[in-house]
């Protein structure tokens, strides 16, 4: 700001003085035309050159401004001085020109020379005009502007400070309230996000980043909350059946042995909660290391079917597979082995004796779909995105005892690191099916 209005005022002045030298100049050139007319008129009249220098100082007569007639060597005719006593007054050879001459008293004069020709004999015509009064324009305006700069620069910065500190008070605010956020007041919002300007956007933006740390932090406690509840039923199984076979000295080797059982069955339990919520925690992370290579997901999936099968055989549960051969692709094989075993096993355990679990496997030029269908009692349209959240077991259609609702999650996560998608539909023929796109190179895979 004070750079820009000391410029202005600099320019202000240089223009001002350029303009007004240009005017005067112009005023001077001016009368010296109006002089060589009268000049001409009053040769043709008499054709004497003196007569005529003698009418045209008559009629030519103004204040403040001097005219003369000189001969071509520089010796006044006649002329109206008005206090112009230049000490030299040398006539240029060119037939007009402007100088600036100080006179006897010191006094700075802009000069005008024209020279003429007539029948009479030559003669230069001098228009000469004092610069004090341009002078004490220019000295005038210098000092107002030195006076109303200063004043302006102090007005306008003001103003700005003003300004500034009233548009910008809403962001200190912001930081204000920000500063006092804790884990306990994540649904506190900053006030403004309803105006259209940049500060609102800055609060929307700011709120839509509240709102997706107030997600995390909930689901966090969530998990923790319940990882706490689904933990707490297996410790204190094998606590209660420790404290009962220990309360009495002696027991039957049965007795121990069924106590070993429960414990054995509930540590199995609690050991694969907490690897499915190491494997949750630490893809939550982005922390969990892939290993990409290409592999055959045919094969892969056959083997799961294999494996699973022995379960199925003992429930009653045909399973029937229609998998595509070669079906290759980049992506990590204990992870896929993962999925698969997951949504087999889920569907295995949620079909009735006697049903049937179809697993198919298809290929187009981008994805490999795998479809896991079951003859079960289905998912209400209600709970297929519920399915996906942590420790959620649907009752009483879907409920596991032996689980604690993360094999989905997991499913899930596997499919997204793969480039693809884990839903839910219904099936035509009853119960439901998971259909699982697997992208058969992603660029994650890639990467890695």
């Amino acid at each position: 700001m004070v750079a820009t209005l000391t410029g202005f005022s600099a320019s202000v002045l240089w223009l001002h003085a350029r303009w007004s030298r240009e005017q005067f100049d112009a005023e001077l050139a001016g009368l010296g035309a109006a002089t060589s007319s009268v000049m001409h008129e009053e040769l043709s009249e008499n054709g004497s050159l003196r007569k005529a220098v003698v009418e045209t100082c008559e009629s030519i007569d103004l204040p403040d401004r001097a005219m003369a007639i000189l001969s071509p060597g520089g010796q006044p005719i006649g002329g109206n001085w008005h206090g112009f006593k230049p000490e030299v007054l040398a006539v240029s050879p060119e037939t007009e020109s402007l100088t600036t001459i100080r006179s006897v008293g010191g006094t700075a004069w802009r000069v005008f020379t024209r020279r003429e020709s007539s029948p009479a004999g030559g003669y230069v015509i001098v228009i000469a005009g004092p610069l004090d009064k341009l002078a004490h324009q220019q000295s005038l305006l210098t000092r107002v502007l030195a006076i109303v700069t200063p004043l302006l620069i102090l007005i306008t910065g003001g103003m700005s400070w003003w300004v500034a500190s009233t548009a910008l008070a809403p962001m200190t605010l912001m930081a204000a309230r920000a500063d006092t956020l804790t884990s306990q007041s994540t649904d506190w919002r900053l006030p403004g996000a309803t105006t259209r300007d940049e500060l609102g956007s800055l609060a929307r933006a700011f709120n839509r980043l509240l709102d997706r740390l107030s997600t995390v932090l909930r689901l966090q406690r969530q998990f923790m909350a319940d990882a706490s509840h689904e933990l707490r039923t297996p410790v204190s199984v094998i606590q209660t059946a420790a404290e009962v076979t220990l309360d009495r000295e002696a027991r039957e080797s049965w007795e121990y042995r069924d106590a070993l059982a429960i414990i054995s069955e509930q540590s199995a339990r609690l050991t694969r909660m907490v690897d499915d919520m190491m494997v949750l925690a630490r893809a939550d992370a982005g922390a969990y290391p892939l290993t990409p290579s290409l592999l055959y997901l045919d094969e892969i999936v056959a083997e799961c079917v294999r494996a699973v099968s022995v379960i199925a055989a003992t429930r009653a549960v045909a399973l029937v597979t229609h998998l595509q051969p070669d079906v290759s692709m980049i992506g990590d094989d204990g992870l896929l082995r993962r999925l698969t075993m997951n949504l087999l096993d889920n569907a295995v355990q949620y079909t009735p004796t006697g049903g049937t679990v179809t697993v198919a496997l298809t290929r187009d030029s981008t994805f490999a779909t795998i479809t896991f269908s079951d003859t079960g009692p289905g998912i209400p349209d209600a709970d297929r995105e519920r399915v996906f959240e942590r420790f959620v077991r649907l009752d009483p259609a879907r409920s596991d005892k032996s689980g604690a609702g993360l094999g989905l999650p997991i499913a899930q996560w596997i499919a997204a690191e793969h480039g693809g998608t884990l839903t839910v539909e219904p099936n035509d023929g009853g119960g439901c099916r998971f259909v699982a796109r697997l992208a058969l190179k992603h660029s994650k895979m890639n990467r890695e």
